[in-house]
C-alpha cells in the first residue's frame, strides 16, 4: 500500500514538473523561453495571488468552520514585488522583496532586502526585514520600538551553518542546475503525449520596448486530460533510461554533499532501493495504471480545470497568468482508497465537497536592465539581530 501511495503522489508532482516539456511546437516555445529565463541577470517580478474556497455537504459543525475560513480567504490577496540584480557568474546579488498581504480589516506590508556575496572564500549574506506593526507588538519591550530585523544566515554567532560547507553546497547547486537543464533539453524530445496541451495566439500589450505584439501560449487541461497527462508522464519518465539515471545521479550527489555522518550508508541504502525499483518497475507501473483506472470517477480538477497562460516577447516570458481549480469530494476519495486497500465500504462515510480556485498573475519587466535597490541604513538604534532576539528569549 505504501508503494501505491508513493507512486500516486509522485505522479501528481511529475505532472507539474513536466508540463512544460512536451514536444509539440507550442510547448517547445514555452520550454525554450523558460530556459532563457535562467540566464536573466536582473528584473522586476510582480505577482498577485488570490484563493477562493467553498464547501458543501459537510456536517453542520465542519461546514461552519469551512464557511468561516472561506470568508477570510475569499476576501484576501497576496502581492509580491521582487526586484533583483546579479553578476554574470551569479555569485554577487542584491534583491528587494515587497510583500503585501490584505485580509478583511487588515493590511500587512513586509519589505525585505537581501545582499549576498558568494564570490570569495567566505560567503556573505545579509538580510534586512522591516517588521510590520503586528509583528512588533509581540516582541520583547526593548525591540518593539525598532523597525528592522537583521539576519546573517552565515554568521557563526547566528547559525550553525559552516561557511565552507555552504560554499560547497553552492557549487553543487550550480552543477545541479546545469545537469537539470541538460537533461530537460534531451528529455523533452522524448516526451510525446498524444494530445496537444497548448494553443497560441497574438495580442498587443505593454513591454519594456513599449506597446508590442506578444505571443500568448495557453496550457489548458480538464479533469480527464489531467489524469491522462499524469498517466503518460509517470509511465514515460519511469521507462526512460536517461531519466532514471538522472534521478539516481541527483539523489546520490545530494546525499554525497550532505553533512550527515552516515551518508555513505544512506547512499548505499538508496542505491539498493533504486535497484529494487528497477527490478520491479513493470509491476509497479501496472499497479500505478490500475490505480489510475480507479481514479476515473474521482474528481481532481473542478469545472475551471487547469488554465495556464504564458506571454512571450523576444524569447522571454514577460507575463504568466493561471487558474487552478482543485475539487475534493471526500466520499469519492474515501471509496477510492478503500478500493486501493481492498477494503469493504461502510455506512459511516465522510461527506462533503471542497472547491478551491487559485488565481495568479505575474508580470516580469526590466529584464537584464539595471534595477535600483537601496538597502536601508541599519544600526543599534533602529534594528536588532536574530541573535539578540534569541539571547533575550533564552533569558526567560
Amino acid at each position: 500500500m505504501r508503494r501505491k501511495r508513493i507512486i500516486i503522489w509522485v505522479a501528481l508532482a511529475m505532472t507539474m514538473l513536466l508540463v512544460l516539456t512536451g514536444c509539440s511546437l507550442n510547448e517547445q516555445e514555452i520550454f525554450n523561453a523558460a530556459l532563457n529565463m535562467q540566464n536573466v541577470h536582473s528584473g522586476d517580478v510582480h505577482t498577485s495571488m488570490t484563493l477562493h474556497l467553498s464547501g458543501t455537504g459537510f456536517a453542520p459543525d465542519v461546514q461552519q468552520q469551512i464557511d468561516t475560513t472561506a470568508a477570510l480567504l475569499n476576501n484576501a490577496s497576496l502581492d509580491l514585488d521582487v526586484k533583483s540584480t546579479t553578476n554574470d557568474q551569479k555569485t554577487v546579488s542584491k534583491s528587494q522583496v515587497l510583500m503585501n498581504v490584505m485580509t478583511p480589516g487588515m493590511k500587512i506590508d513586509v519589505p525585505i532586502w537581501v545582499d549576498s556575496d558568494l564570490s570569495g572564500d567566505t560567503p556573505k549574506i545579509n538580510e534586512v526585514i522591516k517588521l510590520p506593526l503586528i509583528a512588533k507588538s509581540s516582541l520583547p519591550q526593548q525591540f518593539a520600538s525598532k523597525d528592522y530585523l537583521v539576519m546573517n544566515p552565515l554568521d557563526a554567532s547566528d547559525s550553525k551553518i559552516d561557511p565552507s560547507s555552504f560554499k560547497q553546497l553552492l557549487e553543487f547547486s550550480k552543477t545541479l542546475q546545469e545537469k537539470e537543464v541538460s537533461f530537460l533539453k534531451s528529455y523533452s524530445t522524448r516526451f510525446n503525449p498524444n494530445f496537444d496541451t497548448a494553443s497560441s495566439s497574438s495580442l498587443y500589450m505593454q513591454t519594456d520596448d513599449g506597446f508590442k505584439m506578444v505571443r500568448r501560449y495557453e496550457i489548458r487541461l480538464d479533469d480527464q486530460q489531467f489524469k491522462d497527462f499524469i498517466r503518460y508522464a509517470v509511465t514515460n519518465f519511469a521507462q526512460d533510461k536517461e531519466a532514471m539515471n538522472f534521478v539516481k545521479d541527483i539523489v546520490d550527489s545530494t546525499l554525497q554533499v550532505s553533512q550527515a555522518p552516515d551518508k555513505e550508508k544512506s547512499i548505499k541504502a538508496f542505491d539498493q532501493a533504486f535497484d529494487q525499483f528497477n527490478a520491479s518497475k513493470e509491476n509497479l507501473l501496472t499497479t500505478f495504471n490500475t490505480a489510475m483506472d480507479q481514479l476515473k470517477n474521482v474528481t481532481i480538477l473542478g469545472d475551471k480545470g487547469l488554465d495556464l497562460n504564458y506571454y512571450l516577447y523576444n524569447g522571454y516570458i514577460i507575463r504568466e497568468t493561471g487558474t487552478i481549480n482543485v475539487k475534493v469530494d471526500l466520499k469519492q476519495w474515501n471509496q477510492f482508497l478503500k478500493t486501493l486497500n481492498e477494503q469493504q465500504g461502510s455506512s459511516d462515510e465522510p461527506q462533503g465537497t471542497l472547491d478551491m480556485i487559485l488565481k495568479y498573475d505575474t508580470t516580469i519587466s526590466g529584464i537584464n536592465t539595471p534595477q535600483e535597490i537601496q538597502t536601508p541604513e541599519v544600526n543599534s538604534t533602529n534594528s536588532f539581530t536574530m541573535k539578540d532576539l534569541l539571547d533575550k528569549t533564552k533569558e526567560k
